[in-house]
């Protein structure tokens, strides 16, 4: 993904970049990485996790072997500062025009920011407990596998073929918010963050409905069609 352009003003050291957001350390870390530099401590480029504030300055120096960074905008040496001309060459990308998935692994990143800017649920895979677990934060650590949240199962509203007969036909539908108040509609509702609505007609339900092991978030029933 990072041009031949900007892999070789890397390789040639005495450099620094003033990162402002986790968006532009990743992807000074990420160039890093197609260039084949590491950290001083030798690690992978990519492998660090930051969690501290911005600004956050990266060098590579002539005297050392491998990038550092730090907070306070002190160098190891007197390195050039080529943060704008870094940043306008990552957007411009010289060699494609424009910055493409070059693979199905960042293919799958791509969907994955997608999804976090539209709102649509991801989680990241904890190792340690081998379990998948929100993914909140907006910041993408590209050595975590990530994954869009699976949609769970259906959960409908035990309401039975002879109680929907007793119900006006106008009602098509029915669901549970989170509060446990469950509603019938007439048009297909819509789930918000802890309810259902929708712009047509809405009314409290009358039956006295258990509604144990039922999730709201997918409770929404609708009226069987010969009912």
């Amino acid at each position: 993904m990072t041009s031949n352009a900007v892999k070789e003003r890397l390789l040639q050291k005495n450099w620094r970049i003033t990162c402002t957001t986790p968006q532009e350390l990743s992807l000074v870390l990420q160039a890093c990485d197609d260039a084949g530099i590491k950290w001083l401590s030798g690690e992978k480029a990519t492998e660090w996790d930051f969690y501290g504030s911005y600004p956050l300055y990266i060098d590579f120096c002539n005297a050392i072997d491998g990038i550092t960074g730090n907070l306070t905008g002190s160098y190891t040496g007197n390195c050039t500062d080529i943060t704008d001309w870094f940043f306008n060459a990552i957007k411009n990308n010289d060699d494609n025009g424009k910055l493409t998935p070059q693979n199905a692994e960042q293919e799958h990143y791509v969907q994955i920011l997608l999804a976090k800017m539209q709102g649509i649920p991801v989680e990241h895979y904890a190792e340690c407990f081998n379990e998948w677990w929100n993914a909140d934060n907006t910041t993408i650590n590209i050595t975590k596998k990530y994954r869009i949240k699976p949609e769970p199962a259906p959960t409908p509203l035990p309401i039975s073929r002879d109680l929907w007969s007793y119900i006006d036909k106008k009602w098509q539908y029915a669901a549970m918010d989170e509060d446990g108040n469950i509603f019938f509609y007439q048009g297909k509702p819509n789930r918000n963050i802890d309810c259902w609505s929708s712009p047509s007609a809405i009314v409290d339900c009358p039956l006295n409905i258990n509604t144990d092991g039922i999730n709201w978030e997918t409770s929404l029933t609708e009226r069987p069609e010969d009912v």
